[in-house]
């Protein structure tokens, strides 16, 4: 392949990253805080996964410098979950319809 070629091939990939980030709520560059934040806004439900495994579907009630607070979590509508931070290793939200 070309010069030309891998460049154009390069640029469609960033533009078809950029498009996929213009669409999910979840920013790349920011902290696990900061998107819990920004998540804390929509009122919806997003799966949290801890590095051990365990994985909590729920609303962000509040969010701390250290801590998160999870309400309603599916199967324990009736409970709160509070988790630190540092203990989560990915967060799931749905980002589109199709």
């Amino acid at each position: 392949m070309n010069r030309s070629g891998v460049l154009l091939l390069a640029g469609l990939m960033l533009a078809g990253a950029d498009a996929a980030s213009a669409e999910s709520p979840l920013n790349a560059k920011g902290s696990m805080h900061d998107n819990l934040t920004a998540l804390l806004g929509a009122k919806t439900q997003v799966t949290v996964v801890l590095k051990n495994g365990t994985n909590y579907r729920a609303t962000i009630a509040a969010v701390g410098d250290q801590n998160v607070l999870l309400s309603g979590p599916t199967q324990k509508e009736f409970f709160d979950v509070l988790i630190p931070i540092d203990d989560i290793s990915a967060l799931e939200v749905k980002a589109r319809d199709k």
